[in-house]
C-alpha cells in the first residue's frame, strides 16, 4: 500500500470516531431546534427515575395536555431528583410531538450552546472523511 492510501484510511478512521463521538450531541442538538421553533411552556408531572450512573439519574416525566389527548412521556438525565412522584416541574415542549421536550421554560433554554459543538466537530469529522477519502483515490490511481 502506498503512503497516501494508509494516510487516508487513517483520516476516515479518525473522522467516523468524531461523527460517532457526537452523535448524542447531534440528537440533541435536533430536538433543542425544534423546541426553539415549535416549543411552547407547559407543565410536566415527575413519574419515576431509573439510576442510568452512580452520578445520575434518568427521570421520566409525563407531560400535561389538554382532556382527551394521551399524555407524552419523555426523560432527562439529572443529578438530583425534582421533588417526590408527582411533583409538577415547568417544561418546555413541541406543540406537534409533544414526546420532544426538556424542563425549564423557554425563555431560559439555550439553543446555541449544542449548534457549536455540533458545527464544529461534526464539521470536523466531514472534513477528515472528504480528505481521507480523496487521499485513498489518489492512492489507489498511483
Amino acid at each position: 500500500m502506498s503512503f497516501p492510501v494508509v494516510l487516508g484510511c487513517v483520516l476516515i478512521m479518525f473522522g467516523c470516531f468524531a461523527l460517532f463521538a457526537i452523535s448524542g450531541n447531534i440528537v440533541k442538538y435536533r430536538v433543542m431546534r425544534k423546541l426553539k421553533y415549535h416549543g411552547v411552556n407547559g407543565q410536566a408531572v415527575y413519574r419515576f427515575h431509573e439510576y442510568a450512573n452512580p452520578r445520575s439519574q434518568r427521570v421520566y416525566f409525563d407531560v400535561c395536555l389538554p382532556e382527551g389527548v394521551p399524555p407524552a412521556r419523555f426523560h432527562e438525565y439529572m443529578q438530583g431528583l425534582p421533588g417526590p412522584e408527582g411533583t409538577v416541574v415547568p417544561v418546555v415542549y413541541d406543540s406537534r410531538k409533544p414526546r420532544y421536550a426538556m424542563t425549564g421554560v423557554l425563555e431560559d433554554l439555550d439553543f446555541d450552546g449544542e449548534r457549536l459543538v455540533v458545527l464544529f466537530a461534526g464539521g470536523f469529522g466531514l472534513g477528515l472523511l472528504g480528505i481521507g477519502a480523496v487521499l485513498c483515490l489518489i492512492g489507489a490511481v498511483m
